[in-house]
């Protein structure tokens, strides 16, 4: 696509996810910039997986939820930076249909995963011991959450095909997008910091509470967020499907 016309549509798209309460406004610079980047190199097709992840996410988290999702710039970017290269190296080699395409299923995966996951009966359990810990737990994981994201891994790769690219790369990006929300999940119960509120003893992910009060480090790598975590965990799961998409050729 035309890089004026796709920067165009693009900071068109993110005005409109600002205005209706879906992106921050560091959220809408960064979709602008992922965006225009994924619809400069992958066109309507790219676009199209761009927006289907977008716009299912923003749904279940709202509907899931009942609050707006607002996702952050550092949201965007953690889930739309490997799409972004995928796109980039779309026009001149094959090799970026994967890993574009690998990378959003990867990130849909996981959203559906956590959204489809907040309506389970049944309990939540840590992915590494099997220990039933509180909804919203990073690394904790419900059957229902689970076949959530990989439907989402199926829609997205589903997509894929339907809109042209090659069957091998479709299957590939469904094969990655499982493995990538599964990294989450492990990534979530080890080395993700964790934090205790020191005023009401309340486990969270964040430097400080809701209630207002400030938190201690209690386990996992400081600098390794939420964010972090999808960053590598999108990641892996483009670069598992380029790889696995190197092999069926």
């Amino acid at each position: 696509m035309n890089p004026a016309l796709a920067g165009s549509l693009a900071v068109a798209v993110a005005i409109t996810g600002y205005g209706i309460g879906w992106l921050t406004v560091g959220g809408a610079v960064a979709g602008a910039v992922v965006g225009g980047v994924v619809l400069a190199g992958g066109g309507y097709v790219g676009g199209s997986l761009v927006a289907l992840f977008f716009v299912s996410g923003s749904l279940l988290t709202r509907f899931s939820s009942g609050k707006r999702p607002a996702r952050s710039g550092r949201q965007v970017f953690a889930n739309g930076t490997c799409a972004a290269i995928g796109a980039a190296l779309a026009p001149t080699t094959e090799a970026g249909w994967p890993l574009l395409a690998g990378a959003l299923t990867a990130a849909q995966a996981d959203t559906w995963s956590t959204e489809i996951g907040r309506f389970s009966r049944g309990a939540t359990r840590l992915i590494t011991t099997r220990a039933v810990v509180e909804p919203g737990t990073s690394g904790g994981v419900t059957v229902r959450g689970t076949v959530g994201g990989v439907v989402g891994a199926g829609v997205m790769a589903g997509l894929t095909a339907l809109l042209g690219v090659d069957s091998e790369a479709a299957a590939a990006a469904g094969l990655g997008g499982v493995v990538g929300f599964v990294i989450d999940s492990l990534l979530g119960a080890t080395l993700q910091a964790k934090y205790q509120c020191e005023g009401c003893g309340a486990d969270t992910e964040f430097k400080q509470h809701s209630c207002g009060a400030s938190t201690r480090a209690v386990r996992g790598w400081r600098w390794l967020d939420n964010d972090g975590v999808n960053f590598v965990a999108v990641g892996v799961g483009g670069v598992v499907a380029l790889l696995l998409w190197l092999v069926t050729r």
